[in-house]
């Protein structure tokens, strides 16, 4: 259905509008107890109507909301042992759909408002480095601890600004600076963050704890190191964003 619709939008030679944006979420609720904040990345692309009033697209979005760092034993495969860099990581996709409503089609302000609904995934990443490798440019071991998801809806409104307005060199109605700003619901997820242990006076429920296996090179036995908490809530957070954007067409 994606594909004929993209092939329909194409064929009616509808604009086709990209952004890329830097994205900062501040969860509230019950989230907002156990997650101060999260810091990633975002792109989109979508087509625009002929009389540049509508838009439809497809969102993506990665950040990071929790980073734990701990010093561990870790057995290599020639069975000797030796202090490895542990490093826990709390991250977020949002896969959605959104559509735009444009206020103004011309003008070097275009404000608009945004609506959004699909599917977020909370996971938590665990992968041990070398310590003598100063650029952990590959992990000696991965392993996703915890992941969970669940649908989402979100509303907000942006704004445009045309960057030939203030760059005189630039065609008009091409390249744009890019706000907006999110509110975004869902439905409950279960998600950890090794950041929580630092503590919240009212957290969201604790469901349980996530931990990893480590062995103690004196004894010779296995011990399962803690690495956060498990908690669940409903997906609750504003999410702000600045970016450029650009229509391909034009």
């Amino acid at each position: 259905m994606l594909t004929l619709v993209c092939y329909s939008l194409h064929a009616q030679k509808w604009d086709r509008e990209w952004g890329l944006y830097y994205a900062y979420a501040n969860p509230a609720g019950a989230m907002g107890n156990i997650i101060q904040q999260g810091h990633g990345g975002s792109v989109y692309y979508g087509w625009v109507n002929p009389g540049g009033r509508f838009a439809v697209g497809l969102d993506l979005s990665l950040s990071l909301y929790g980073h734990d760092k701990s010093r561990q034993e870790y057995e290599m495969d020639d069975g000797t042992f030796a202090p490895m860099d542990v490093v826990v990581t709390n991250t977020y996709l949002n896969i959605v759909v959104y559509t735009r409503w444009y206020l103004t089609t011309e003008g070097p302000l275009r404000p608009y408002l945004v609506g959004k609904l699909g599917y977020t995934r909370f996971m938590t990443d665990l992968n041990i480095y070398d310590p003598d490798d100063w650029d952990h440019c590959k992990p000696l071991e991965h392993d996703v601890l915890y992941n969970d998801g669940a649908f989402v809806a979100a509303g907000g409104a942006g704004v445009k600004i045309d960057l030939a307005s203030v760059f005189n060199r630039l065609q008009p109605a091409k390249f744009y600076f890019d706000t907006s700003i999110n509110f975004v619901q869902g439905g409950d997820v279960r998600y950890m963050n090794a950041d929580a242990d630092a503590g919240h006076n009212k957290p969201a429920p604790d469901v349980g704890h996530v931990t990893a296996g480590f062995i103690n090179t004196q004894t010779q036995i296995v011990h399962e190191h803690h690495v956060g908490h498990l908690y669940q809530s409903a997906v609750q957070m504003t999410e702000i964003r600045v970016g450029f954007s650009m229509h391909i067409s034009r």
